[in-house]
């Protein structure tokens, strides 16, 4: 038998090499078609979590009911109520919403006014070298698109608010009425063995979610309620739409106390008068992120995330890039279930303990 030619021959490829290369083929598909379906069903997704975080909250009050009323009585009611509160609430930051959206042109105005004021402040004390020429109606009009683009977002993310806090409703209905069916189905489904690995798994990121929550929750609410009495207190209008997005923000590490900060502040310097009551309301919020972030927090969160700061900025960025807002919402309860289910895996484990902390 004849000897193929030396050019014809193909160089060998190790055995060796292959799986790493048909892994890494995998994984990038797997992380593509993830992400695509993701970004597809954020319509769908996005209020089943928010609903299944709430009912991770709402579930310890359903246990407690139970020693009191019977089972569908308390998933009636802890259903009813929940997605009474939340469409309730819809209702009213839509109104808030509504009314700032009609304040926007007065806004706008207060902003070219103050800008013109501190334009005047420099002219007047500053040598004219350094002061230098602008078009005044091309500066009036870039001061009014700055403030509807910080205005518009979050009239525009309210008012999607309302539709999407009839379907969390929804939403929580049944998974209030499926919650207590769910160890049956398992042991149903699976053999012995396998049901109770699964139940334990479950009952891990149970634990884990609902101990975050419950200090979040408590820390969220003990930050915003001071935050709009402030408000209150000094007349600065849509104080409850304040308030709440100081809770909600207060979920998203880092980010989300910067925006809650800076835009009731902001609204507050637009709409009083440029006296002591700005600065005032500025200086007391202030505190109270301070307070909340140096003693509330630290007391009442513990080590409930157990996650590191590099893992969570990460993660706020993978669901803020995803999602939006309602990701960067989520993004915390979420990585900390990924890294308990990971940490369940022997494959997988050194990556969880790699971006856990502690």
């Amino acid at each position: 038998m004849s000897t193929p030619p030396a050019h014809s021959r193909l160089p060998a490829v190790s055995r060796r090499d292959v799986p790493p290369l048909q892994t890494a083929a995998y994984a990038l598909l797997a992380a593509t078609a993830a992400w695509f379906l993701l970004r597809e069903l954020a319509p769908v997704l996005r209020p089943l979590l928010i609903a299944v975080i709430l009912a991770y909250v709402l579930l310890p009050y359903h246990s407690r009911l139970r020693t009191w009323v019977s089972a569908p009585v308390s998933i009636a009611l802890l259903a009813g109520v929940s997605a009474g509160v939340l469409i309730g609430l819809g209702f009213a930051v839509s109104a808030s919403v509504m009314g700032l959206n009609e304040e926007l042109p007065g806004l706008q105005a207060r902003a070219v006014g103050l800008a013109h004021g501190a334009e005047a402040w420099v002219a007047d004390r500053v040598p004219r070298v350094f002061a230098g020429s602008r078009d005044r109606k091309q500066a009036e009009e870039r001061i009014a698109a700055q403030v509807a683009q910080v205005v518009r977002p979050v009239i525009n993310a309210a008012a999607d608010a309302l539709l999407e806090a009839c379907i969390i409703g929804l939403y929580l209905v049944f998974l209030l009425m499926e919650a207590s069916r769910f160890p049956a189905r398992v042991r149903k489904a699976y053999s012995p063995d396998r049901a109770d690995e699964i139940l334990h798994l479950a009952g891990q990121v149970n634990a884990a979610i609902v101990s975050y929550l419950k200090a979040k929750v408590k820390a969220s609410l003990l930050l915003a309620v001071p935050v709009g009495l402030v408000l209150w207190a000094f007349d600065v209008k849509f104080a409850l739409l304040w308030a709440v997005l100081t809770f909600l923000c207060n979920f998203i590490p880092y980010v989300g106390s910067v925006v809650a900060y800076s835009l009731p502040v902001g609204f507050a310097f637009l709409q009083l008068d440029l006296d002591w009551r700005p600065v005032a309301v500025a200086a007391l919020v202030l505190g109270c992120h301070l307070g909340s972030a140096s003693l509330v927090e630290p007391l009442i969160l513990g080590k409930a995330v157990g996650l590191s700061p590099l893992m969570i900025l990460g993660s706020l960025a993978f669901w803020g890039l995803l999602w939006g807002v309602s990701g960067m919402f989520l993004a915390v309860p979420l990585t900390v279930v990924a890294v308990i289910v990971m940490g369940h895996f022997a494959s997988s484990r050194p990556v969880a303990r790699l971006v856990s902390e502690g």
